[in-house]
């Protein structure tokens, strides 16, 4: 009876409606609405995911939830785009115990990026369906140019296990993909190709003149020595790209393991590599210290082909191990995007968080060094934090949902590579994107902060959020940072297995510090855990990557005032604070900058009423949390579209400004979200549900098909909420009825 009343109601505003003509629609202002009020959650802190892999307050890994490895990227349309080795795939055949074998691995990853710190996963490029007659699918290189037919070509070169290179070719970086030779472009069999045992891993580069070059190769040379391998070789590649234009040429590569790569600057082509895990100070000929085990070193010549006229450069990129990370193989890519270079590459750091055994790895990204004019480039490693972004996320625009930070309990629809989107896979799931400015602040979203502006602070409190790689039995785990008159202030965590957990330390209001933090055990339990951050005051991150053990002869701590600082040394640092050893006080003490960034505290609030359109699937509430999963709630957003994607709308907010992270959080299973936008209420035309600038009877009669489930979308919902409750119903009909009538 109350569905048939219902539509009787709507029919009736529908016949009154259709006796008039198209009008002006009103503009909703702030004012003609109510402002939402206090809004109260209905999803509990406590069932909100703590499954995330990533910690929240790191940009690294650059994928939250899946394996991928060797990277390689490129520029297209303002966007970056980053190609990989496929680790999940052998994740998904042999499980998270056994160790990662590669065998599996018969396909691509795609993400892409325009910020550097969100990024949107495309999916799989299935290179065994491109090109059947391949063995595996590794180690990808990726070049494009615009050619003849005004259109850009992409030749994305990859390792045919470790027999030899292929290449498939596209028009766009997401596809299609074609086998333009039906055959490996490379292979140990390939004519004038001697003395390459391994040719694989490729790196690819087009120079200023159009002209395309291809490195690879691995393995002992006959003749090659543990010292001078023999086996990096070099290539001129044909007009079309997949051929070849000179004899291969020997490249003098010194304790060559893999990973080749090629990039070229200023007029200089820059040829990197990994090497061996050895002891390179042994034998080193070289005007340069000699590089560390694993680790990525560089040359130059301004004459690929001649083999006497490579330069060694030197290391350039460290082991993951020597920054923090386990210890694993080397393989990066450097690229330059919006006029700075970054270093992409790989550790195990997400297997870490998962606390799985099997060596599987995930790329991540941090700015490198780089001199153009002399071609140099400054030895650095591999953070957790990783990089800054480099723009704000625009919330007025349409956002795919895709395009995001962090996830907890989420999986990935790519089914369209083009616009994939997201599933809840349990209830209190969510996914986060970061830095959404919704006003531009008056401070610096990073401000250089001078040390002579820094103030002494107290320590009120100290949270060590770690990650536990080892532990034999379950335990209580407890720090005990010590104040300045040696008092130590222990927190605690239950320590149940391997994985993610914080300990909060209360300081009370410590002006000094004696010890930075020791731990203990209990029951004699056996430990190994790495301290990721250490958050001071809930406001100052430390990224401090230190491994602690009581494994070994002795049980670690953190730095103390017993470690032989002198006068004004840094015991840590962060971005906008520093504890530093003081001798008159005999203490370490914490000193914070007056500036403060990131979230624009100082920045305006927007002028008018907003409301956020998420295009969703399922039944539920979407609330959307600020800064973190369980952060003050900005809004919600309830729907019922089981069956299709529908447009829905949350309550009007008010009252933020500067930049903040979303955190979209799930109230139930099987819930898609496909993209998300903030929209001002004062820019609304009421009643002009289908968008096109006015509002008339074919909003009345797109609504009523709405009402009545013929239809599950409208172009613009929260325009027929006249009654800001962000639910629409039949009185909204009436009420657009009435604004006709004026």
């Amino acid at each position: 009876m109350k569905k048939r009343a219902f539509a009787y109601a709507a029919a009736a505003a529908l016949s009154l409606t259709l006796c008039f003509g198209t009008y002006p629609a009103s503009r909703l202002t702030a004012g003609s609405i109510a402002e939402a009020a206090e809004e109260a959650s209905t999803i509990a802190n406590s069932q909100i995911s703590t499954n995330q892999f990533k910690n929240i307050n790191y940009n690294n890994p650059i994928s939250p939830a899946f394996f991928c490895a060797d990277p390689t990227a490129v520029e297209y349309n303002g966007r970056l785009y980053l190609f990989g080795t496929n680790d999940h795939q052998q994740f998904e055949v042999k499980g998270s115990e056994v160790d990662n074998t590669y065998e599996q691995i018969k396909s691509l990853v795609v993400l892409s990026t325009d910020d550097m710190v969100n990024w949107t996963y495309h999916g799989e490029i299935h290179v065994d369906q491109v090109a059947p007659w391949i063995t595996n699918s590794w180690a990808p290189s990726i070049v494009s140019r615009v050619e003849d037919d005004g259109l850009t070509h992409f030749y994305l070169y990859f390792s045919n296990n470790g027999l030899g290179v292929g290449v498939i070719t596209a028009t766009d970086p997401l596809g299609p993909w074609t086998d333009p030779l039906g055959k490996p472009l490379i292979s140990t069999s390939t004519p004038g190709l001697n003395g390459c045992p391994n040719p694989f891993d490729p790196g690819a580069v087009i120079d200023e003149n159009g002209v395309g070059w291809l490195s690879f190769g691995a393995g002992k040379a006959p003749g090659g020595t543990d010292y001078m391998p023999g086996s990096a070789r070099i290539v001129r590649l044909g007009e079309d790209m997949v051929s070849f234009d000179s004899d291969f040429q020997n490249i003098p590569a010194p304790y060559l393991f893999e990973a080749s790569e090629l990039n070229y600057i200023n007029g200089t082509y820059v040829y990197t590599y990994n090497t061996d895990w050895s002891d390179h100070s042994k034998q080193w000929e070289y005007d340069c210290d000699p590089p560390s085990g694993c680790s990525m070193v560089y040359m130059t010549t301004k004459t690929p082909l001649d083999p006497d006229s490579w330069v060694m450069r030197g290391e350039c990129f460290q082991n993951p191990g020597q920054s923090g990370f386990d210890y694993s193989n080397n393989h990066t890519h450097m690229q330059k995007f919006r006029d700075q270079y970054y270093m992409f590459y790989h550790t195990l750091m997400l297997k870490q968080g998962m606390g799985i055994k099997g060596s599987y790895r995930s790329m991540q990204v941090d700015r490198i060094s780089v001199d153009e004019d002399t071609v140099t480039i400054t030895k650095t490693g591999g953070t957790k934090k990783g990089v800054q972004t480099i723009q704000g996320v625009d919330p007025f625009a349409v956002q795919n949902a895709a395009s995001l930070n962090n996830t907890a309990d989420m999986v990935y629809n790519t089914d369209s590579m083009q616009n994939p989107y997201l599933i809840s896979d349990a209830a209190g799931a969510w996914s986060s994107v970061r830095s959404v400015t919704f006003t531009g602040s008056r401070v610096p979203a990073q401000p250089t902060v001078d040390p002579a502006d820094y103030v002494l602070t107290k320590v009120d409190t100290i949270t060590y959020q770690i990650s536990v790689t080892d532990v034999d039995k379950a335990t209580t785990l407890s720090m005990h940072p010590s104040t300045k008159a040696g008092t130590d202030c222990t927190g605690t965590a239950e320590i149940t297995g391997t994985g993610n957990y914080t300990i909060t330390c209360d300081m009370g209001g410590a002006e000094g510090m004696s010890n930075m933090g020791y731990f203990t055990a209990s029951d004699d339990a056996q430990i190994t855990f790495t301290i990721d951050t250490m958050l001071v005051n809930g406001t100052y991150a430390f990224d401090l990557s230190t491994e602690l053990t009581n494994t070994r002869e002795w049980a670690d701590g953190l730095r103390n005032i017993w470690n032989g600082f002198s006068d004004g040394d840094t015991v840590y640092t962060g971005e906008d604070a520093a504890f530093r050893y003081s001798k008159s006080a005999d203490t370490i003490q914490l000193y914070t900058g007056e500036a403060s960034g990131g979230t624009g505290a100082n920045a305006p609030l927007l002028e008018d009423s907003a409301v956020l359109t998420a295009e969703v699937r399922g039944t539920g509430t979407m609330e959307v949390r600020l800064d973190a999963p369980t952060g003050q709630l900005l809004t919600s957003v309830s729907f019922d579209a089981p069956d299709a994607f529908a447009k829905v709308s949350g309550k009007a907010f008010t009252g933020i400004g500067g930049t903040h992270d979303l955190y979209f959080v799930f109230s139930g299973k099987n819930i898609a979200f496909r993209s998300w936008q903030v929209e001002s209420i004062a820019e609304r035309l009421m009643g002009d549900v289908n968008a096109d600038g006015v509002c008339s009877v074919a909003d009345v009669v797109a609504l009523q098909k709405y009402l009545i489930k013929q239809t599950d979308t409208l172009a613009d919902s929260k325009a027929g909420d006249y009654n800001g409750d962000g639910v629409l119903t039949g009185m909204d009909l009436v009420r657009m009825k009435r604004a006709l009538l004026g």
